[in-house]
């Protein structure tokens, strides 16, 4: 047998894979695997980088797991970089000169931040928060600058905007939408954030775009709404590009992201993908990482022949930006025709349940933190509104608003 022979193949030390290996170890399955992982530390929780820039973070304080697990569960960990992949000869070929045979691979190589053109300034001067070299990169490269200006009004700028604010640095923060967050959260909760935002002193811009820039010297300037903005560098939180190139070139079926079934398999029998790089039915990327944890799961089952279905667990989202902690469960997927919203406040605490047929479907919250897991389940279990003031009770009478 080749020594460089594997059963098992994943490319990517995501979340997607952790969860396939821990899936095959639970139900048995003690094939080698070799897990390809292309950069400089330990597997790490991605979710938790950004969001710790103020006290920054040792190279392996959010590891997934310790040496010894790989090693105690059969796995060989390599920090390498896969360049090729050969989907007839299955072979995996590597930045060190190495080339590994497969049995059954799995494509979880996740995205990288979607870095805007700009006019006036180079794309590497442009900094993203996709990862642990993206973060590291604005510690180091801009520990001496005081003004920031952020792009982006979503989950990853306005993290970045309240941790920079805690460095003691400027931040302006400009985003395309009307209200950041707004596609996870209504008005009446935005307010809330909005407030707190600018009490901070941050300069929000919503509304805008920002395609243009001036450098000078060792700084830059930019026209927002008539206003002419001085900062020291640019960090970009528009989102993020699946890393499909490996398997593009490989010939396998891509779009946004790779293309796979219900069962998480690609064009080729022989490759699973799963995770922030994979392309469901309707052209869905989910780039969430509890997502990307479930289809690592059910990729497994499915390579032991124990076909389970994908379906999207509702979407949820849990941060502490600017004094508040906020929750939002399957808002984006309200559709027309929601019967009832309740919304009730007391102190801090302000909530809205939506409701269909007497069952919630959707949860957003400002400052609950303590039963954020209690409301995840009663949205999981679709608690009807009787069991919802039952379990999750507060002190108020409940306004009953009803939605067209």
């Amino acid at each position: 047998m080749n020594l460089n022979h594997y059963p098992i193949i994943a490319i990517g030390a995501s979340i997607a894979s952790i969860s396939f290996i821990r899936t095959l170890r639970d139900q048995a399955d003690n094939r080698k695997i070799l897990l390809i992982h292309g950069e400089d530390r330990l597997p790490y929780k991605r979710t938790k980088i950004n969001k710790n820039m103020v006290r920054g973070f040792d190279k392996d304080e959010f590891k997934m797991a310790d040496e010894k697990w790989y090693s105690d569960n059969h796995v060989d960990l390599i920090y390498d970089r896969a360049l090729k992949l050969d989907a007839e000869e299955k072979t995996v070929s590597t930045k060190n000169g190495h080339v590994y045979y497969y049995d059954k691979l799995l494509l979880a190589t996740g995205a990288s931040a979607v870095i805007p053109k700009v006019t006036g300034v180079e794309p590497s001067e442009i900094h993203g928060v996709q990862n642990a070299y993206d973060v590291d990169r604005v510690l180091q490269t801009c520990s001496g600058k005081q003004r920031f200006l952020i792009i982006g009004g979503g989950v990853e700028g306005i993290e970045t905007a309240d941790q920079l604010m805690r460095k003691g640095k400027q931040v302006i923060l400009a985003s395309r939408m009307k209200l950041p967050l707004q596609k996870l959260f209504p008005e009446a909760l935005l307010k809330t954030l909005v407030e707190k935002i600018q009490s901070k002193g941050v300069l929000l811009f919503n509304g805008v775009s920002v395609s243009n820039v001036h450098k000078t010297d060792d700084h830059y300037n930019v026209n927002l709404k008539g206003q002419e903005l001085r900062f020291d560098a640019i960090i970009a939180c528009t989102g993020a590009i699946p890393n499909t190139d490996l398997a593009r070139k490989a010939g396998l079926k891509v779009e946004k992201g790779i293309l796979v079934n219900e069962y998480l398999q690609t064009s080729d029998k022989d490759i699973m993908a799963a995770g922030d790089v994979a392309q469901h039915a309707r052209g869905m990327v989910t780039g969430l990482w509890h997502a990307a944890e479930h289809q690592g799961k059910l990729a497994a089952m499915n390579l032991l022949d124990k076909p389970q279905e994908h379906t999207l667990p509702p979407f949820r989202l849990k941060t502490e930006v600017f004094g508040l902690f906020m929750f939002s469960a399957a808002y984006e997927e309200l559709i027309p025709g929601v019967e009832e919203a309740i919304e009730e406040q007391h102190g801090d605490i302000h909530r809205i349940m939506y409701y269909n047929d007497n069952q919630l479907k959707s949860v957003v919250f400002l400052n609950d933190k303590d039963r954020a897991k209690t409301y995840q389940q009663a949205l999981f279990e679709h608690w009807d509104k009787k069991k919802v003031i039952d379990e999750l009770p507060l002190p108020p009478k409940i306004s009953f608003t009803f939605m067209a």
